[in-house]
């Protein structure tokens, strides 16, 4: 009975052992499973964002950056600032000139566009009567008037309010190539960075290919960005649009801008300290360029039309006293 009862008990843990076994087997091959998917999907963004080192956009990316460091003699981080101006004062403010020059165009259009829907409603009045429309009919055609009317006006004078936000958009992609050229300096794609971006850095971030320890750099560039939006509500009264202004989207978009500025922080946080002072920089010298248009003179210099809604850097003094 005794032997019986061993031999139950060995038999019993055999069982348990090998169950024990086969679960840390199945979890062991789970865990690789997972840290393989995830090596994989990571590795997978990489490849999605990597430049290819003959592409024409990175050569061409590649040697703006090195001319100017090579022209100019100054360590790398430097020699990211200077480029970063260059690039935004001979690409992006003749772009936005013309943004303004469209805006204010617009503008000053604005009585004739609303002389224009004024008499396209009394004759909408006419017809209805004239034709015996319900209100459904009514409406439908009137909306359609309505739109065909500010097509053909958009037309004869060349405006549009989108083109500027189009002009303002073009400066995205030069920032994404930029931000991805040195990534790949900073060897974040291929493990092998460039020997000076790891000796000349600058400051407290020697170091360009490693992020910024001190978060310097992040919080800098979320605090510029949200100077930059109060900047603009500031300086810029209620646009006197086309249409009704739409108050709630109007908030949505605030809020929107608010929550990129924050989100800023913790993307540059994670970034080569090289891409977090490019992101800076170029936050920078968008407050410089706000500010620049503020200004009357610049802006009669430049032959941007004088309007209504313009900008003004008085308004930024009033609001802070």
């Amino acid at each position: 009975m005794l032997t019986m009862t061993n031999t139950m008990v060995c038999h019993f843990c055999r069982i348990s052992r090998s169950h024990v076994l086969t679960k840390c087997q199945v979890v062991g091959a789970k865990s690789r499973i997972f840290s393989r998917t995830n090596s994989t999907f990571l590795q997978t963004i990489d490849q999605s964002l990597q430049l290819s080192t003959t592409n024409p956009l990175y050569q061409g990316t590649a040697s703006l950056l090195d001319s100017v460091h090579s022209a100019t003699g100054l360590p790398w981080w430097m020699s990211i600032v200077a480029t970063t101006f260059c690039v935004r004062s001979l690409l992006h403010v003749p772009l936005m000139v013309v943004a303004h020059r469209g805006q204010a165009k617009l503008v000053n259009l604005k009585p004739q566009l609303d002389e224009e829907f004024k008499e396209l409603s009394h004759k909408l009045k006419q017809a209805k009567w004239v034709y015996k429309m319900s209100d459904k009919q009514f409406l439908t055609a009137a909306a359609a008037s309505r739109a065909k009317l500010l097509r053909q006006f958009y037309m004869k004078h060349n405006v549009h309010p989108l083109k500027g936000v189009v002009v303002s958009l073009t400066q995205l992609p030069v920032w994404i190539l930029i931000s991805l050229t040195l990534r790949e300096f900073a060897g974040r794609f291929t493990n092998t960075p460039r020997e000076d971006f790891l000796t000349e850095g600058g400051l407290w971030f020697t170091n360009l290919t490693l992020a910024d320890p001190t978060l310097v750099l992040p919080v800098s560039l979320g605090l510029v960005t949200l100077l930059n939006i109060k900047m603009g509500k500031a300086m810029n009264p209620a646009m006197t649009s086309l249409a009704q202004r739409d108050i709630r989207m109007e908030k949505k978009v605030a809020v929107t801008m608010y929550l990129l500025s924050i989100a800023m922080v913790p993307l540059a946080a994670i970034q080569p300290s090289c891409i977090s002072l490019y992101w800076l920089t170029s936050a920078v010298f968008s407050s410089v360029q706000n500010l620049g248009f503020a200004v009357p003179s610049v802006r009669r210099f430049l032959g941007i039309p004088q309007h209504a809604a313009e900008p003004d850097i008085h308004r930024l003094f009033k609001a802070r006293s």
